[in-house]
Order: structure tokens, then C-alpha cells, then sequence
């Protein structure tokens, strides 16, 4: 068996399993909204408290002064990016055989996922080395455009208005269960014995 297959199987099978775990919860809830609503409602509001995760990524949002790279210190470094991203292609190219690694690890370069991540993973390594070598060029010959780029680069982009999106709170469809408790339940339980009899057929046949 083939590790893309083996894999295919092993997502199926957890997705299968979610979806089976989670219907039974769904009918345990439905039961409960049906047979004892109050409390079941109780515990729908105990388990609906907002813990705001803005304090938490407060340090995030502070930004963050880079220095520059002066033109001393950016040629130096410029020569040591293009000899080591020159000579880490080179090797990658002329001496990383996908099929040998493949061969090692007893998997069939052609036709299995890890070979398809071995070859990824090594012209994403030569497209490391050959930005290396763009990046030296840059900081020996153009160290004007450079410091356009690192500029740029080091600009401070604020992702408060996608923080407070996400810590928003949305209670409708709670509002909804607590009004209608004993419907919702049957809506519930009746979903979830469908997602039940569905994901269990899957799982157990």
C-alpha cells in the first residue's frame, strides 16, 4: 500500500470517526432539550462563556523597531549569501537523487506521497539557495533597491480589526434553543441520528 493511500485512509477514517462522535453528542443534546430543558439550557450557558483572547494577543499588535542593514555590514554579508546560496543549489542539484532517498525509505518515487514531498522539498531548498544569491547580488551591487525592499518589507500591518472580528461574540441560534427549547431539541436529535446512522453505517460496515 502506497503512503498516499495509506494516508487517504487515515484522514477518511478520523473524519469518519469526528462526524460519528459528534452526531452521538448531538442526540445526548436533543435528548436533553426534549426531557429536561431547563437544565440543559443551564449548562448551554455554562459552557457559553466569552473568554477574550485580547489581552492574550495584545503583544502581537506592538510593533517592532528592525535596524537596517548598513552598507559595511550589507557587503560582507552580501558575499556570504551568495557563496553559501550558490553552493547549497549546486549540491542540491547535482548530488540530491529523489529516487535513491525514495529507495532508502522503501517507498516508490513515482507514485507515493513522500516522493512527491522529497522532490518538493528539494527545488524549494534550490529556490532557497537561488534567493540567497538574488539577495547577496542586491546587498553588493544594488544596496539602494535593497533597502526599498527591506523597507517595504518591514512594514507594521495592525490585525486589530481582525482581532476584534474574531472576538465577537454570536449567541443567535443560542437565543433561538432558548426560546424554542423543546423544537430545537427535536431538530437536533433528529439531524443527529441521521449524521449518527450515516457515519456509523461508514464506520462499522
Amino acid at each position: 500500500m502506497s503512503g498516499y493511500n495509506l494516508l487517504s485512509q487515515i484522514l477518511v477514517s478520523t473524519v469518519v470517526v469526528f462526524f460519528f462522535v459528534t452526531s452521538l453528542l448531538g442526540l445526548v443534546l436533543g435528548l436533553g432539550l426534549i426531557l429536561r430543558a431547563p437544565a440543559m439550557l443551564s449548562f448551554i450557558l455554562l459552557m457559553n462563556q466569552w473568554i477574550s483572547t485580547r489581552q492574550a494577543l495584545r503583544p502581537l499588535e506592538s510593533p517592532l523597531e528592525v535596524p537596517t542593514t548598513t552598507t559595511r555590514t550589507g557587503r560582507w554579508f552580501g558575499a556570504v549569501l551568495i557563496l553559501v546560496g550558490a553552493y547549497a543549489a549546486l549540491i542540491l542539484i547535482s548530488t540530491f537523487d529523489v529516487q535513491r532517498v525514495a529507495a532508502v525509505l522503501r517507498v516508490d518515487s513515482r507514485y507515493s506521497l513522500t516522493g512527491v514531498v522529497l522532490d518538493a522539498l528539494k527545488w524549494f531548498l534550490v529556490l532557497g539557495g537561488l534567493a540567497a544569491i538574488v539577495t547577496g547580488l542586491m546587498l553588493l551591487f544594488f544596496p539602494n533597491a535593497w533597502r526599498s525592499v527591506e523597507a517595504r518589507a518591514n512594514r507594521w500591518y495592525s490585525t486589530r480589526n481582525l482581532e476584534l472580528a474574531g472576538d465577537t461574540v454570536y449567541l443567535s441560534l443560542d437565543r433561538i434553543v432558548q426560546a424554542f427549547p423543546r423544537p430545537a431539541g427535536a431538530a437536533i436529535f433528529v439531524l443527529s441520528l441521521v449524521a449518527a446512522l450515516a457515519s456509523g453505517i461508514l464506520l462499522f460496515r
